[in-house]
């Protein structure tokens, strides 16, 4: 993946997904971003809260390793507390062997323990309709 002003969006908009999805998200707030200028929270794209209070900060990319290591970088600088989940999440396609000329999406997975980054094994496919904005119900 290419990583576009439109791929990082839609890696973005997936990663808030997969917080919900697969982490056990119930509550979430995305990083603000402007034409100018773009806030992150704590070096990540989402925030979100588990029932139990767990916090979930998932930061996501769709540049090529050198991407990951600098957001790697950013999210180790801070304090995170003992029951947070760190992810860097590296969207990546490859072609459907179904049809050769559509592409499947997948997480590339990397976890903060508060000491060393590890990689998933699993590499979690992002459906398509994950590139739309999650819908909140507040």
């Amino acid at each position: 993946m290419a990583g576009t002003k439109q791929d990082r969006a839609r890696a973005e908009r997936a990663a808030e997904h997969f917080a919900y999805e697969r982490l056990g998200a119930v509550s979430s707030v995305r990083a603000v971003r402007t034409q100018w200028q773009r806030q992150d929270l704590f070096g990540a794209d989402v925030l979100g809260l588990t029932v139990s209070g767990a916090l979930i900060a998932v930061q996501a990319t769709a540049g090529q390793d050198s991407a990951v290591t600098s957001r790697r970088r950013k999210l180790e600088a801070f304090p995170w507390p003992a029951n947070a989940t760190v992810l860097v999440v590296q969207l990546r396609a490859t072609p459907d062997p179904a049809n050769r000329r559509r592409l499947l999406h997948n997480f590339r997975v990397h976890q903060w323990d508060g000491n060393s980054w590890s990689v998933w094994d699993e590499a979690p496919l992002v459906p398509r309709e994950w590139f739309k904005a999650l819908a909140h119900s507040e």
